[in-house]
């Protein structure tokens, strides 16, 4: 059985087993919370996924965009998720740490579609850790 941990989204906890959950409001404005749900302790060198559950109440089209600055240690891979409108669609992207570590990034979300860039953007820290 799988547990769904609550987000506290734009309009109410968001149920995900996804460690981020964005919510999209009907103005396109995004908010983006931690949920409950542990990322877990990564493995040094490997790609390891972190889902993200999107709430699409504005029922936009176009990208959603992850972007982060720069922490040593960290590679990302912050592909662009295609918004289909959908009111709930999963999302996610890549990360690698280097070594052993905890690092924290600072993620932040940006939906630009159908409201032609009224979207605001938010933004959400994580912390990461890798043990051999």
């Amino acid at each position: 059985m799988t547990h769904q941990a609550p987000a506290i989204g734009c309009c109410g906890p968001v149920e995900t087993d996804a460690p981020i959950a964005v919510t999209i409001n009907p103005e396109a404005r995004v908010n983006v919370a931690r949920s409950g749900a542990p990322v877990g302790t990564l493995t040094p060198g490997a790609w390891h996924t972190i889902s993200v559950t999107v709430v699409n109440d504005g029922f936009v089209t176009g990208p959603l965009a992850v972007e982060a600055e720069p922490v040593r240690g960290l590679e990302l891979d912050l592909t662009v998720a295609d918004l289909t409108g959908a009111p709930r669609q999963d999302a996610g992207f890549r990360v690698r740490l280097d070594e052993p570590t905890v690092v924290d990034v600072t993620l932040t979300f940006r939906a630009l579609g159908a409201l032609g860039g009224l979207a605001n953007h938010s933004t959400v820290n994580l912390l990461l850790s890798s043990l051999r």
